[in-house]
């Protein structure tokens, strides 16, 4: 099967900075990889090579299997969605979908804009302009402009940044709903890791220009190849043994009990459960999420205790 889109030893130099360093990346159709790290490591960059928005110093991209590393942006059938939606504000929302469907006849354009309408939930306000719309519809419809020309892959650089929290979920998942609906392939840049692991078919992790892995989410968070991306993703605890060789535990697979040579430092109230975090005897740090909550309070002596599998 040939991939919707590829990015193959890619590196790109902005200025005297590298901020690329030879990145592999293969998305397969219908399949969404998130793409996630601190700031400044590259993950915009990338996107922006991938659209044609930047030249690659080094490396190939292909879009449904064709080489289109030398191909203008507008001829590379690669939709792209950026948080501030880029939304024509003089032009009404049907008129916005329209924008790039200038090749189709007046009757295809119409369709087309009716099906993207109907696909995002919004056939409603085709009429209405930009200004009149929520933050969650402004994005709706952004989605729907990228996916109208039918590209075999859309690109989406943290579409969800100016959203609160419950909306920005929920959005997530419509869009995640709509994508796969349409087979389309996509890569969503975000700086919110709960986001990237549960949208995400795969997980790319990025730091300074390249992708340290890309895998499954339960891959990323269970067996990561290096400690950046074990404490990049998610809370991390390492527990030494007598030889010196540290464990990667979290917070879900420790224990505590009252009494033992370790101390409560902090405890966070998390609604089902409670985060303990302690100081061992070594001076390093753990961290345990517990339920039911143990009778400790912080300052209290206490042990840690790996929980049985199974």
């Amino acid at each position: 099967m040939t991939n919707a889109v590829e990015a193959r030893n890619v590196s790109c130099r902005l200025g005297d900075q590298e901020v690329l360093k030879s990145v592999n990346l293969a998305v397969a159709p219908g399949e969404l990889v998130t793409l996630v790290g601190p700031s400044g490591c590259g993950k915009s960059t990338l996107l922006r090579v991938i659209a044609g928005l930047e030249e690659p110093t080094a490396g190939t991209v292909l879009v449904d299997g064709v080489d289109v590393t030398t191909t203008p942006a507008e001829k590379r059938r690669v939709g792209l969605v950026f948080q501030s939606n880029a939304l024509f504000g003089h032009l009404r929302v049907d008129r916005n979908i329209a924008f790039g469907l200038r090749h189709l006849s007046k009757q295809e354009r119409r369709e087309r804009v009716a099906e993207m309408l109907d696909l995002v939930k919004l056939g409603n306000l085709a009429h209405r302009y930009p200004h009149q719309l929520s933050g969650g519809e402004q994005q709706r419809i952004a989605l729907a402009r990228a996916l109208a020309p039918r590209p075999p892959v859309v690109l989406l650089d943290e579409p969800y940044g100016a959203l609160d929290e419950v909306l920005r979920e929920e959005l997530g998942w419509e869009v995640k709903e709509i994508l796969s609906q349409r087979d389309t392939a996509a890569i969503l840049v975000t700086h919110d890791r709960h986001e990237a692991m549960t949208l995400g078919d795969r997980v790319a992790v990025m730091d300074s220009g390249r992708i340290l892995q890309c895998d499954i989410p339960r891959t990323v968070y269970d067996n990561p190849t290096t400690r950046f991306v074990a404490d990049f993703l998610a809370v991390s605890s390492y527990l030494s043994s007598p030889s010196g060789e540290e464990t990667l535990v979290r917070p879900h697979q420790l224990r505590i009990s009252a009494g033992g040579p370790h101390v409560v430092s902090r405890i966070e109230f998390l609604g089902a459960t409670s985060r303990y975090t302690v100081v061992m005897s070594d001076g390093s740090t753990v961290v345990a999420d517990v339920e039911p909550s143990p009778p400790l309070r912080v300052g209290d002596s206490c042990n840690v205790h790996l929980r049985e599998k199974g």
